[in-house]
């Protein structure tokens, strides 16, 4: 059997590598019985944020004797390339590297990013394929930036020539678009979500124009799939561009996903919100495995204080910034302090400032132990792995995104349409896989977690928020706070 055997492979292959995962040889029998059986499986582990899963998983696949792809980041592939494959030479395996492909006698790996792979025309129409895809954590941001059109001046004018009929036609057209979105215009937001009838009425111009260019195409194709489609007014040029994005990106990506079997490798402790969003797609997994890292948890402490403000409070941010400070006084470590809100987060970085000096810093990279770092939450999920583990993360906003952003505003405008709860169902498992992420790193030095959010204590949902901090230990009082 498929799982006996790379079991021996792995246990040659640690002899040479020391490992500090006591879950490899369980990780390489779950990968090898996945293939083996043919099924779809979801595997939760932290450990995914390092390299210590890749020669394993290699193992499982190299004995594996069909044709497998392997999606991953260009920074793995590298890694692949000049770290893991001369390690597994050295175990007897036979094969040549070649255009990102281990190819063996009678089958292959091939490694690519997930760019490439939806770049492949042919993609869409392999079945029965056996697909790794690693990085699943990521999976809607990463799909929403790869689908996303951003429509500019220059593609209207793309091989253009005035005397033709048609590029006067054109022109015609985005300048008085242009005039009507200006006069669209309120004050404050650069932004224009459009009705309907504008959108019908852009269909019906790009699907006129659609063999113009492919710029045009891809815009027709995507007003007649009802994407989300919003436009950003340049107040200093007095120019406009047009995006449109999927409202459900993995729906862009069904059928390549109904018709193979997947290994998802996800990087979360519990990834519930990708097995949620396959389900939405009626797209099954067979078996989900959770992991645990090569770091013994302990448990985040947990401080919301009882009588906290509310957002909406006009003395909200001043309260903020004095707790703040009470919270930096004694702190020996990294205090990382979190919000979406751009005004909210430079007001409290630039009023700190002003006490703490250079102590203080906005989404910055530093190597020294006594930050105080102000920053957004995706700034952070990003950058999180080069930044020492904050002693304490404040956080004085709860990650709900905010209307004010055009997707989100057309994603529950969607979901009111189709009766849904809104909040619960979009808004809510996106704050909470936000602030999960987030706060991720504390478990690692049982750091302190403080929400100043007065709805964390204040509203049903912020309490079923707090509730999806696993481990974690609420504590009553926190010193010199009370």
């Amino acid at each position: 059997m498929l799982e006996i055997v790379s079991h021996q492979y792995l246990k040659k292959f640690i002899k040479y590598h020391q490992t500090d995962w006591n879950h490899i040889y369980s990780f390489g029998r779950i990968i090898s019985k996945c293939l083996r059986t043919d099924e779809t499986y979801l595997i939760n582990s932290e450990i995914f944020f390092s390299n210590r899963w890749i020669s394993p998983l290699l193992i499982s696949l190299f004995l594996f004797e069909e044709n497998s792809i392997l999606v991953l980041s260009k920074e793995k592939i590298d890694i692949i390339k000049n770290n893991h494959l001369e390690d597994l030479k050295i175990l007897g395996f036979e094969f040549i590297f070649e255009n990102d492909q281990i190819i063996f006698t009678n089958h292959r790996v091939c490694c690519i990013t997930l760019e490439n792979l939806l770049s492949d025309s042919n993609i869409f129409r392999l079945s029965n394929q056996r697909i790794i895809f690693s990085g699943i954590e990521d999976i809607k941001e990463d799909l929403k930036n790869y689908f996303r059109i951003l429509l500019l001046k220059k593609h209207w004018f793309f091989n253009f020539d005035k005397k033709l009929l048609v590029s006067q036609r054109i022109i015609s057209e985005y300048n008085s678009l242009k005039k009507k979105f200006f006069l669209k215009k309120v004050s404050g937001n650069d932004y224009i979500i459009l009705d309907p009838k504008e959108v019908n009425l852009l269909f019906n111009f790009f699907n006129q124009y659609a063999s113009f260019s492919d710029h045009f195409k891809r815009v027709s194709e995507a007003l007649s799939e009802g994407w989300a489609c919003w436009v950003e007014l340049d107040r200093i040029n007095f120019e406009w561009k047009l995006y449109l994005e999927p409202l459900d990106e993995l729906s862009q990506i069904k059928k390549l996903l109904s018709i193979n079997k997947f290994v998802f490798l996800s990087a979360l402790r519990k990834d519930n919100f990708f097995e949620k969003y396959l389900k939405k797609q009626s797209i099954g997994i067979d078996l989900v495995v959770n992991f645990k890292s090569n770091f013994n948890e302990k448990n985040i402490l947990v401080y919301v204080p009882p009588r906290q403000m509310l957002p909406n409070n006009p003395f909200f941010t001043q309260e903020i910034l004095d707790k703040c400070e009470k919270l930096v006084i004694f702190s020996k470590g990294i205090t990382l302090i979190l919000s979406d809100d751009v005004n909210l987060k430079i007001s409290l970085a630039t009023a700190l400032a002003s006490k703490h000096g250079k102590r203080v810093i906005l989404e910055t990279i530093s190597s020294d132990n006594n930050q105080i770092l102000c920053a957004g939450y995706s700034w952070w999920i990003k950058n999180s792995y080069l930044i020492k583990i904050p002693e304490q993360i404040i956080v004085p906003l709860l990650p709900i995104p905010q209307m004010k952003e055009p997707i989100n505003g057309i994603n529950v405008s969607h979901y009111k349409k189709l009766a849904k709860d809104w909040f619960r169902e979009y808004l809510l498992p996106e704050a909470i896989e936000k602030l999960e992420r987030s706060v991720s790193p504390l478990r690692r030095n049982s750091g302190k977690l403080i929400i100043l959010d007065g709805r964390a204590n204040k509203r049903r949902w912020g309490r079923s928020i707090l509730k999806s901090i696993e481990p974690s230990k609420q504590i009553d009082y926190m010193l010199p706070f009370d």
